[in-house]
């Protein structure tokens, strides 16, 4: 049943894709009130037919059985998984494509084969994870699928199936911290006026395990850091580490403390009694990158805290409330010649929800929309409990909840854009969503990394907050900064809750898409003057990240020009095809 549920899940991901950033191969074929999908592989590699039971204006299908696959040697029924395989080697069949068929189908089906091991280790706790109250750290790591428009959203490039299993949130894991001991001298630290330093944080959170490890250290002046397991083991084998390690400027001095828990990002640690988080470098391929920290990323958190302690922000938060952000004020790693080593820096994220607020009602918009087989999504679970205790239609519940999402998302993310250029990477994993009653009621926001702004902006920024966004190199352009915001926060998160709310059968996506589409021209009346984004959401095509050719050009996403660490593609907006539907009716 697991291998069955796994591998229809990365079908029914691929295939998104496929829909997304093919079109011109898919074809919708209705008969007799049935729809299929066709999809046609160029070159004459044939084709590929299924059912679909739910076709998404926002790119969120879903599939059914079963598959057929017609090529030379006629027509015949595969399963899922040899699907995935024909997709994968067909679609793109050209010799320059072959280095990233192959790189893709090994990162794809190890993804699934990651699935299904959660899918069999969690199955337990599947249904508690659509409950009613869910706690930050179970919301983590119950992101079970991951991104539903991506063709290996659960690869983990460079770890074994047992370190999968040790480290992965999914597998409900915990560990403690590798730690090494860094000469001073090396030792490179920094954190944001008015926050805690990395040192006093790590004092409060390990209290006397850090007297334990510095106790058998040799005579000299160390400085302790924190490193993931899996992290320290392969930075020893870095020529430049393993010479420190020989010269003893770096001494292993092993795990110690409580365990961490690994948050949906892999790399994230959590604990609920320690007052921050720590976001670890880890030379993993997760999704479309690696996830190390750079030096400017590190930076990037003093842009969001002091902004977040101005009254830029405060005023702004008034106008907008229901959005908090939480930044990173706080960074260790190590220096030498003047360069930091990659591989080693950890950024120290403020921690909002530990002691009593550990078990407070949070959890990643990514894990509300979760679609699983047998059992649907929280979101559906949370709108049909609240339209059973309310004695109300499910349609009239689920608007009630997009309206309320609208405002705490939609209002404080496109309004701060409006108003001040400053850009989040809001996507559905960033995001973590309060939930009380079964509605929404208010929005975190994590990821530093993702905290920019555009140049139009920067001269009243750098006035009242001098140097912002400077060190950190996080000013760019409009257009690219405008291309970010429409997909991350408008394409993944706004458009991927609608076509949630759409497959959960709950209400009909047309009736959302013209809530949204109101909600977008309120904002641009009150703060749009100055910029064309509010017309770009209701243009006829959009700007997307395609990231099945991402992943067949081998890119990296965190790599490189803002510009170019993905590709791009125009795809049809539904907002526009919406309006039309209506203007006809």
């Amino acid at each position: 049943m697991h291998a069955h549920n796994a591998a229809t899940l990365t079908l029914r991901s691929l295939l998104n894709c496929v829909a997304r950033e093919f079109p011109d191969h898919v074809r919708w074929l209705e008969t007799q009130g049935h729809l299929r999908f066709m999809l046609t592989f160029p070159e004459g590699g044939g084709s590929l037919g299924l059912p679909a039971h739910y076709r998404s204006a926002t790119g969120h299908h879903l599939f059914g059985e079963p598959v057929m696959l017609t090529d030379e040697n006629g027509a015949k029924t595969v399963d899922a998984v040899e699907a995935i395989s024909a997709v994968i080697e067909r679609l793109e069949p050209s010799i320059a494509a072959k280095d990233g068929r192959v790189d893709l189908l090994n990162r794809t089906h190890s993804s699934r084969l990651l699935i299904e091991a959660a899918l069999h280790a969690r199955n337990g706790d599947l249904a508690a994870l659509a409950g009613d109250e869910v706690s930050f750290v179970a919301a983590e790591q119950g992101l079970i699928a991951g991104h539903g428009i991506h063709p290996c959203p659960k690869s983990r490039e460079g770890m074994t199936e047992a370190e999968s299993r040790r480290y992965s949130p999914e597998f409900a894991a915990g560990f403690p911290l590798r730690w090494f001991a860094v000469e001073s001298e090396l030792f490179h630290t920094g954190h944001s006026q008015g926050s805690p330093s990395a040192e006093e944080w790590l004092k409060e959170a390990m209290g006397s395990d850090i007297d334990a490890l510095k106790a058998p250290l040799p005579a000299g002046d160390f400085s302790l850091l924190p490193v993931h397991p899996w992290q320290a083991d392969q930075m020893l084998k870095d020529p430049t580490v393993a010479a420190l390690v020989a010269a003893g400027r770096m001494i292993d001095c092993g795990e110690a403390g409580k365990p961490w828990f690994p948050t949906s990002s892999v790399r994230t640690l959590y604990r609920p009694d320690a007052s921050f988080m720590l976001k670890m470098s880890l030379g993993v391929g997760i999704t479309n990158s690696v996830r190390v920290n750079l030096a400017r990323e590190l930076l990037r958190g003093d842009d969001m805290y002091r902004f977040r302690r101005h009254e830029l922000w405060q005023d702004f938060s008034r106008s907008y409330p229901g959005l908090t952000l939480i930044p990173d004020p706080a960074f260790m790693g190590v220096k030498i010649d003047g360069a930091l080593i990659d591989g080693l820096s950890v950024s120290m994220r403020e921690n909002p929800f530990t002691g009593a607020n550990a078990d407070r009602n949070v959890s990643l918009l990514a894990a509300v929309c979760e679609h699983l087989p047998d059992r649907g999504s929280r979101l559906g679970a949370l709108i049909r409990n609240r339209a059973h205790l309310e004695r109300r239609p499910l349609d009239i519940v689920a608007r009630d909840w997009f309206e309320r999402f609208l405002t705490i998302f939609v209002r404080p993310i496109f309004g701060l854009y409006l108003r001040h250029g400053i850009a989040m990477e809001a996507h559905q994993q960033n995001i973590v969503v309060e939930i009380e009653h079964g509605y929404p009621i208010g929005l975190f926001y994590r990821d530093n990394q993702g905290f920019f702004h555009h140049e139009r902006a920067h001269g009243a920024l750098v006035e009242a907050l001098p140097g912002f966004g400077e060190p950190s190199e996080s000013v760019f352009g409009e257009e690219p900064v405008d291309e970010r915001l429409l997909y991350y926060a408008f394409i993944n998160s706004v458009l991927g809750m609608v076509g949630a709310l759409g497959r959960e059968g709950l209400v009909s996506e047309t009736a959302l898409l013209a809530m949204l589409r109101r909600e977008l021209l309120r904002l641009e009346a009150l703060e749009g003057a100055n910029s064309g984004i509010v017309r770009k959401m209701l243009a006829p095509t959009l700007q997307c990240k395609a990231n099945l050719k991402t992943r067949l050009a081998r890119m990296d996403e965190l790599v490189g020009p803002l510009e170019t660490q993905s590709v791009y593609l125009q795809i049809t907006n539904p907002l526009f095809e919406t309006e039309k539907v209506l203007a006809h009716a």
